[in-house]
């Protein structure tokens, strides 16, 4: 029988640093013509940055650049030979990982609900001793070099819902793009917020969220 059930952020959560943008910078140093090429657009990109609501679509631009053009099998390998070298990197989130064990041996429903890429972040998981726990994440087509599904903000509790997960007792989350996560949430958790992020959040949702400090640490 579930106790209860937990959906959690990855970025920033469980890795700090976004998984997605570390594979498209690395595509991005390996291939001088595509930076150049994405170059090309910066004016218009750096104007689109200044408009916070713009933001999201600026990085899925530079994200699906990096990887248009890729056949699938040559981006799943890419995808599985990052996501073991962040697992065993120093920003790895283990009080977060120590967490979530937690919750899953007390019979918790764990989902990770993440706009990051699916084959990347299951391997991540995987690597990080999570691999059991639920995923939600971004679909992507490498070749066409777009998104099927952009697993971002209000998307996530769309995609929730098809995973039949409808309501959750906890959520955890860095970002304030997850706030329709934490307002459906018993329990609303900011993981390592600043000031300014509890502030804005509180204001959003009509009571301070829960705050708490994952750092990197050292392997369990």
């Amino acid at each position: 029988m579930t106790t209860g059930t937990a959906v959690v952020d990855l970025d920033g959560v469980l890795y700090a640093a976004d998984t997605f943008a570390e594979l498209a910078i690395h595509r991005y140093r390996r291939s001088p013509k595509r930076a150049l090429a994405v170059a090309a657009s910066a004016p218009r990109l750096a104007w689109a940055w200044h408009h916070e609501h713009l933001r999201p679509d600026v990085l899925r631009h530079l994200a699906t650049r990096a990887v248009v053009g890729m056949e699938r099998s040559a981006y799943d390998g890419l995808a599985r030979d990052l996501a073991n070298r962040m697992a065993n990197s120093s920003r790895v989130a283990w009080d977060g990982v120590a967490v979530l064990r937690g919750l899953c041996d007390a019979g918790w429903r764990v989902v990770v609900a993440t706009a990051s890429e699916h084959e990347l972040a299951s391997a991540y998981l995987r690597g990080i001793g999570l691999g059991a726990v639920e995923l939600v994440a971004s679909q992507l087509d490498p070749t066409a070099g777009r998104f099927i599904v952009h697993n971002h903000g209000a998307e996530k509790v769309r995609q929730l819902g098809f995973a039949g997960c409808t309501s959750w007792d906890l959520a955890y989350t860095d970002a304030l793009s997850d706030l329709p996560l934490l307002a459906r949430a018993a329990r609303p958790v900011l993981v390592n917020a600043g000031s300014a992020l509890v502030r804005r959040a509180a204001e959003r949702l009509g009571a301070e969220p829960e705050v708490v400090r994952w750092g990197t640490g050292k392997r369990w």
